[in-house]
């Protein structure tokens, strides 16, 4: 017995030992600044899409997106993993053209459906920067947003639900495409304001539909603005 235990913590503390290495070797090459921090604030459009011919997509909600968002830098300040934590409101409205169960009751065909969602989302993108130029830098991103739901109300359009929790009609997570760009300005002791456009593009089903087999996809446009620490 005591021979296994001294093997375990020999064993542990080689991986230990390993682990100190490697981050003292990549250290020296992050000895300079090695990540930005912003504090954004998004207004943006939503709307939701599916590849139903039993569902037609509604109008599009306004919503908003607050958090933090973290540049990582690649041993450079021109490319960088964009990676955050923020929370959205986003949504739409889908008509569905024939019956289904939503909420614990039966929907009638023709019955129109507004979702309203607070998404927690986080961000991974490979940000490219351009130099600075009279203390301005131009940056296009690209790569994925995460979705993770924390809370969904929905409108019908009979009197059945009025922006009402629902609970089983909408994933807990979803996955899109993230692509942006915009422009950074210096306001020099390293903090600039940032302003820019960010297209995400949910390419994983985001409702969860009993009576119709479809993929419903949400998609978001945002300006996004932020400060830079």
């Amino acid at each position: 017995m005591s021979g296994t235990t001294k093997f375990k913590i020999s064993g542990n503390m080689k991986k230990l030992m390993l682990v100190l290495i490697l981050f003292s070797a990549i250290t020296p090459s992050y000895s300079q600044k090695r990540f930005d921090l912003t504090f954004i604030a998004s207004p943006q459009v939503s709307w939701m899409t599916s590849d139903s011919k039993f569902i037609d997509e509604g109008k599009s909600h306004l919503g908003y997106g607050y958090g933090v968002e973290g540049d990582i830098f690649m041993h450079s300040d021109t490319y960088l993993i964009v990676t955050g934590m923020t929370v959205s409101t986003m949504g739409g409205s889908l008509t569905y053209n024939k019956a289904i169960p939503f909420g614990g009751t039966l929907l009638p065909a023709g019955t129109k459906v507004d979702y309203y969602l607070t998404n927690l989302e986080f961000p991974l993108a490979l940000k490219m920067r351009t130099r600075d130029f009279n203390r301005m830098r131009f940056y296009a991103q690209f790569g994925l947003t995460n979705w993770f739901n924390l809370k969904t109300k929905a409108t019908t359009s009979n009197p059945r639900f009025e922006k009402q929790a629902v609970r089983n009609e909408i994933r807990f997570y979803t996955i899109g495409l993230n692509i942006g760009a915009g422009l950074e300005y210096e306001l020099g002791h390293g903090n600039a304001i940032t302003g820019g456009l960010v297209y995400s593009d949910g390419f994983s089903d985001t409702t969860v539909n009993a009576g119709v087999k479809d993929v419903t996809t949400l998609n978001v446009i945002r300006f996004r603005l932020g400060f830079i620490f």
